[in-house]
C-alpha cells in the first residue's frame, strides 16, 4: 500500500517560514533629522497679505448678509450710489480736479464748494415706470454719485471754473494764498 508523507511536508514548510522570519534585515540607527517648526517665521509682507485676505473675506461675508444675491429685486427702490474716480493736481496757483462722470449731463451734476472742500453729487440713468412690461434684462438704472474732496489749502470760491466734456468733469480751484514750495538738497 501507499505511504503517507504529508506530515513531513508540513514540517518542512513551517521550517521555511521560520527561516524566512529569522532573515530580517538588521535595523539601521540614523541620526534624527532636523524638524521644521510647525509655525515658520513669517515676513511682514506675508502678515499684511494674510490681514488683507481676512479683511476681504469679512467684508464679503458682511455684504452677503446685508445684500443677498437677490437684493436688487427686493430693494429696487434703493438707488445705486457710486463714487466717481477723481484726480487732484496741485498747481502753483490752483488745484485742478478731474472726475469721471460718464453718462451725466450738466444739469445732472451739482458742485458745492467750501473754503477747503469740494462736494460733487449727480444723478443720471433711466427709470422704469412701465408697469406690466416683461424685461429679459434690466441693467440700466438710476445712479447717484457723491464725492467729497478735502483740500490742503483754502480756495477762492468766487473764481472757480467747471467744465464737463466727454464724461470728464474738470474743476479749476484757485488758491487763496499759495504756499511757497521749497526744495531741499540732500547732503
Amino acid at each position: 500500500m501507499a505511504e503517507k508523507k504529508p506530515p513531513v511536508i508540513e514540517k518542512e514548510s513551517s521550517k521555511k517560514a521560520e527561516t524566512v522570519a529569522k532573515k530580517k534585515k538588521p535595523m539601521i540607527v540614523r541620526k534624527p533629522s532636523r524638524k521644521v517648526p510647525a509655525l515658520a517665521p513669517a515676513s511682514p509682507s506675508d502678515i499684511w497679505q494674510a490681514f488683507d485676505d481676512a479683511f476681504s473675506r469679512f467684508r464679503s461675508d458682511f455684504e452677503d448678509l446685508l445684500f443677498p444675491a437677490n437684493w436688487t429685486k427686493t430693494f429696487s427702490f434703493i438707488p445705486e450710489i457710486r463714487v466717481p474716480v477723481v484726480d487732484l493736481k496741485d498747481g502753483e496757483k490752483e488745484y485742478l480736479l478731474k472726475a469721471e462722470m460718464p453718462g451725466f449731463k450738466k444739469e445732472d451734476i451739482e458742485i458745492d464748494v467750501q473754503d477747503n472742500a469740494v462736494e460733487i453729487t449727480g444723478m443720471a440713468g433711466w427709470k422704469y415706470d412701465e408697469k406690466g412690461q416683461l424685461y429679459i434684462c434690466k441693467e440700466r438704472a438710476c445712479k447717484t454719485f457723491y464725492r467729497r474732496i478735502e483740500l490742503p489749502e483754502e480756495i477762492k470760491i468766487d473764481e472757480i471754473k467747471a467744465d464737463l466734456s466727454e464724461g470728464v468733469l474738470e474743476i479749476t480751484l484757485p488758491k487763496k494764498k499759495p504756499k511757497p514750495k521749497r526744495k531741499i538738497e540732500l547732503r
